[in-house]
């Protein structure tokens, strides 16, 4: 009798025949699941996508304490308007922003779907921040609950980047345990030539 035996992660199907039986296996894993939409606030999964890994915070300060620096991505949000595009590229911020010291705000690079121009913004952001190094640890976040970092995070991985972590609790579970937060300024958008 010939067994054929793929085991995955979760669920698990059986398919008999008289002469063999075949275990298929199915990845339930929650990388499965599309990019989410709105609302972006709201109660996240505690999986992260496929190929990232998540990260609790006594992980995420023993990487910045590293020789080997990670770069840190803040995705939180903020307004886009078309003008700015024939200015300086400048976002709207309407209330200002702290975040995990050494970081870069990149904001709604974590959105369900991206226009052009914000993902022209996050590629080239990922490049520079990395050196072109797709190798290079990449640490995502946003607030607690924030699905924009898990959406970042998957899109970071999809587009090759191999070390990308997600930093579930983000600046909230960064205050919880009392340390300090610095000034954002958002990078600023391409400007059309």
């Amino acid at each position: 009798m010939k067994r054929i035996k793929c085991l995955l992660n979760l669920a698990v199907i059986f398919l008999v025949t008289p002469s063999c039986y075949v275990v298929i296996a199915h990845d339930t894993h929650i990388n499965d699941e599309p990019y989410r939409g709105l609302p972006y606030h709201a109660t996240t999964t505690t999986l992260p996508p496929r190929n990232v890994e998540r990260l609790l915070i006594n992980e995420v300060q023993q990487l910045i304490s590293s020789d080997d620096k990670p770069v840190l991505i803040d995705v939180y949000g903020a307004i886009f308007t078309e003008e700015a595009l024939d200015f300086d590229g400048a976002w709207l911020v309407t209330s200002p922003r702290k975040n995990i010291p050494s970081s870069t705000w990149l904001p709604n690079v974590g959105k369900e779907t991206l226009n052009p121009t914000v993902e022209l913004y996050y590629r080239q952001q990922l490049i520079r921040l990395t050196q072109k190094n797709k190798a290079k640890t990449i640490i995502i976040y946003c607030n607690v609950d924030c699905w924009m970092a898990w959406n970042a995070a998957k899109r970071a991985n999809e587009w090759g980047y191999t070390s990308v972590k997600w930093f579930r609790e983000g600046v909230d579970g960064w205050i919880e345990q009392g340390l300090q937060l610095q000034e954002a300024e958002p990078i600023n958008l391409p400007v059309d030539e």
